[in-house]
């Protein structure tokens, strides 16, 4: 049975997660949303294939980009839907968000799945410790092996917010409304070194470089904080906190990575 793993990352935990749940299940596609949403055409999902569609928790909902996508997505001919959802905490999952978006997008959501990964949202607070982090990746795949057993066997399992996590999800509306906005935030120090990676991975293509190692935002922001989190001479920050926080990224996560989300091949 063919699976399409459709995916948003940031700092490459939720595309660790969608790599994760490929190399244990045949005939998986991942599918990145930046690249679907730049080419911008409609994403018809073929007959009786599973969908699951793998993203970070943002203030306890969805991505914009990812809310975004459901309108350019098809799933009136899926056989199976899920969604897995990376986060920080031990919140659970938005699920009546996203079941909300695939019930107008012609498909009920089967099953939902939360998944710690490191916490990586320096404005609120530093990354792990290295030993920390391992051992919430460890867990993250042991996770992932029992979701791959239910997904196999199309089991339903909806997994939603803890009663903590359904509080907090008050904030969700006014974050996600000046996400666009996010980039007013961002500051470049001096010791930006004009490699132009932040330009590069930007999932929106929202950084417009500009001469002696300046940028300019263009107020479309996702709020994702790769080109913070990627700059290797950690020259952007955002706040006043966010300058002596160590910077964070999944271990297997690169560059090539995250240019590959937007449909662009890193050649040699």
């Amino acid at each position: 049975m063919k699976t399409i793993l459709y995916y948003f990352t940031g700092t490459g935990n939720s595309l660790a997660v969608a790599k994760a749940i490929s190399t244990r299940l045949p005939e998986t596609e991942l599918a990145p949303i930046p690249k679907l949403m730049l080419i911008g055409e409609k994403v018809t999902v073929p007959d009786d294939v599973n969908v699951g569609i793998v993203y970070p928790l943002y203030a306890m909902g969805l991505p914009k980009i990812v809310v975004n996508f459901f309108a350019l997505l098809d799933l009136s001919h899926a056989g199976y839907v899920f969604s897995v959802v990376t986060e920080g905490g031990k919140s659970g999952s938005p699920t009546k968000q996203i079941a909300a978006l695939c019930e107008k997008s012609g498909h009920k959501l089967n099953a939902a799945w939360w998944i710690q990964m490191p916490d990586n949202y320096i404005p609120f607070s530093a990354p792990p410790e290295k030993s920390v982090e391992k051992t919430i990746r460890e867990n993250a795949l042991r996770k992932v092996a029992v979701i791959v057993e239910d997904i196999k066997e199309r089991r339903g399992s909806i997994v939603g917010f803890t009663v903590i996590g359904s509080i907090m999800r008050l904030m969700y509306g006014p974050f996600i409304r000046n996400i666009h906005n996010f980039d007013k935030k961002f500051v470049v120090s001096p010791s930006c070194n004009g490699c132009q990676i932040c330009v590069r991975i930007c999932p929106v293509n929202n950084i417009h470089p500009l001469p002696h190692g300046k940028k300019e935002w263009l107020h479309t922001c996702e709020g994702c904080l790769a080109c913070l989190q990627f700059c290797p001479v950690e020259a952007l920050s955002c706040g006043g906190k966010t300058a002596n926080r160590q910077r964070y990224h999944h271990a297997n996560a690169t560059v090539a990575d995250m240019l590959e989300q937007k449909g662009i091949s890193e050649t040699k």
